[in-house]
């Protein structure tokens, strides 16, 4: 076996030396680089799934959020709702009773001039009666042919009741 190790080139002296500086490098390596980096890997993945862990929890919440927010604007239509059915019954209120006040001043204005018309009618018929009593004075004088101072009011006022009701 001595021979086989001289004639490939094998010096054990030599490969005992670089086998105990791999295990130097490899503890070395091990101490220095890899548990760090395993560790620096570690810390990373609970990062990462805390963060993740965080967005899971950020979504739930969102989701919770946008539940209550529909829940909220349905209420609010709902207020809106009844708002607008109580407004609309207080302007239809407000509207029966203004109607209800422009109908009592219309029979009040209906009155006020019914009873103008009749003031009216009444002046009317005492000047037409006036005016009747003068063109009565006016025809008997000239049918009687006397002088007018014999012609009374008396007699005027009973030609014109005969004539006022001859009329109605």
């Amino acid at each position: 076996m001595q021979e086989l190790v001289k004639q490939l080139g094998i010096n054990w002296k030599l490969l005992l030396s670089q086998g105990v500086n791999f295990i130097i490098l490899l503890v070395a390596l091990t101490l220095l680089v890899y548990k760090p980096l395993a560790r620096l890997l570690e810390e990373r993945r609970k990062k990462i799934e805390f963060g993740l862990q965080g967005a899971e929890e950020a979504e739930r919440r969102l989701a919770e959020i946008e539940k209550i927010k529909e829940e909220k604007l349905t209420e609010a239509d709902k207020k809106a709702m009844g708002i607008v059915g109580d407004a609309e019954k207080r302007g239809e209120k407000r509207e029966d009773e203004i109607l209800a006040r422009a109908e009592i001043k219309s029979k009040e204005i209906m009155a006020e001039a019914a009873r103008i018309a009749e003031l009216k009618k009444e002046e009317e018929l005492n000047r037409l009666t006036e005016k009747a009593n003068a063109l009565i004075k006016e025809a008997i004088i000239k049918t009687v042919e006397l002088d007018p101072k014999y012609i009374d009011e008396k007699l005027i006022s009973q030609a014109a009741k005969v004539i006022k009701e001859k009329a109605a």
